[in-house]
């Protein structure tokens, strides 16, 4: 007996979305992991979503005017296992972000570190680069 066209489609089909999760993970190439930079802003969201994290800041900048940055970080498993919950980060939050920044200037990059206002920080635990504990922490973040 001969598989019809549709079962062999449909065999394809699931095949093929198996694939494009793998495909669709990037590395870590397109941000400056040698040049972290502080973003102090305030926050327009926060994303508790797989497969990264992202905290949406409008920062204002030298003239005044408000850039929207986007940023991201690890995903919520691992951000648990550093004492965060979805409710860390609110809308309206005065933070400053320690994050490696996009290299083709784009309003975009990979954070670290989440400091309040209060002085209250939150980092990604083990994979914090620019935090203590980690040997690459001698760097010194230049202020955005």
């Amino acid at each position: 007996m001969r598989p019809s066209k549709v079962v062999m489609l449909f065999g394809l089909m699931v095949a093929l979305s198996f694939c494009s999760p793998i495909r669709a993970h990037h590395g870590q190439a397109v941000y400056d992991e040698n040049n972290p930079i502080q973003l102090k802003g305030t926050v327009a969201s926060f994303e508790w979503i797989n497969p990264h994290c992202f905290v949406n800041l409008d920062v204002k900048d030298d003239k005044g005017n408000v850039v929207h940055w986007t940023v991201e970080t690890v995903n919520p498993g691992k951000l648990v296992r550093a004492g965060w919950t979805k409710d860390s980060v609110k809308a309206g939050d005065e933070v400053t972000l320690v994050l490696t920044p996009a290299r083709n200037g784009a309003h975009l990059g990979h954070f670290y570190k989440l400091t309040f206002a209060d002085g209250k920080e939150l980092t990604i635990g083990e994979e914090c680069i620019h935090c203590p504990g980690n040997p690459n922490f001698g760097s010194n973040p230049a202020p955005h």
